[in-house]
């Protein structure tokens, strides 16, 4: 079964994720890559302006109301971020240090065909994708609106999200390649959704440079979970995960045990 794999900080992990049993979608703006977190001007053909900002739309506001525009579009994205696309992806050293504290954090695995039948189930009536990012090294055309007067605005709307969420959430600079990264990305949402996580986490990866004084706040928080806990090594140059196992009261290390 394959696995994709989410980093975090230990405090969003006690404080969020485990209490509540949820993982929380974000929007553009609350990305980092700067493509995606600034404002966008959009463009397109018969897009009514002057509906959709009625007595502040002008000649003098045209450019203003297209970056207004953009951000209606960009708001109806919300996302998970996952590594783990194309290779093993617990062991990524640039993930470690960007999203999990500089080692402090963890790295959450995820059963890939449990966490698409829970989405299936909850969430029956929403439009979303999981799908790898596409990393490019040549400047990418902005996407373009094709407004249908015969349609009503949020029919507008959702048509075009749908059409042009591959150029909009799914391709990457390849500066960004290393982070190999698959998305679930939930279409024309513009609330938070929450992720049930309790079916589909598989285990819990910590990070090399990971507080053991926090194991009993993990361990009270997943007594009902049947999951892995790890903890990262790194050796000869590479991470390795030891399975933690309690016996006897206290921790113990034991080589990797996941077959």
């Amino acid at each position: 079964m394959m696995s994709v794999f989410h980093y975090t900080r230990l405090s969003t992990l006690i404080d969020y994720i485990l209490p509540s049993g949820k993982l929380k979608a974000n929007d553009l703006n609350n990305m980092n890559d700067p493509r995606e977190s600034h404002a966008w001007s959009f463009g397109g053909m018969n897009v009514p302006l002057e509906t959709l900002f009625p007595g502040y739309y002008t000649d003098e506001t045209h450019i203003d109301c297209q970056y207004r525009f953009g951000k209606m579009i960009k708001d109806r994205f919300q996302i998970i971020c996952f590594s783990g696309a194309r290779q093993q992806g617990w062991n990524n050293e640039m993930m470690w240090a960007h999203y999990a504290e500089n080692q402090r954090g963890v790295c959450l695995e995820f059963d890939i065909d449990s966490l698409t039948d829970e989405i299936r189930k909850i969430f029956p009536a929403m439009d979303w994708v999981l799908e790898p990012v596409n990393y490019i090294s040549a400047s990418h055309d902005s996407p373009w609106i094709i407004w249908n007067r015969q349609l009503n605005t949020e029919e507008n709307f959702k048509t075009n999200v749908k059409r042009i969420h591959k150029d909009i959430v799914l391709h990457k600079s390849h500066f960004w390649e290393k982070e190999d990264e698959i998305r679930l990305v939930f279409l024309n949402e513009k609330k938070p959704v929450l992720i049930p996580i309790a079916g589909c986490l598989k285990a819990i990866h910590l990070g090399i440079g990971f507080p053991r004084t926090y194991l009993p706040a993990i361990e009270d928080l997943v007594t009902s979970m049947d999951i892995g806990i790890y903890q990262n090594i790194y050796d000869n140059d590479e991470y390795q995960r030891w399975r933690l196992k309690k016996e006897n009261g206290k921790w113990r290390s034991y080589a990797d045990d996941d077959q």
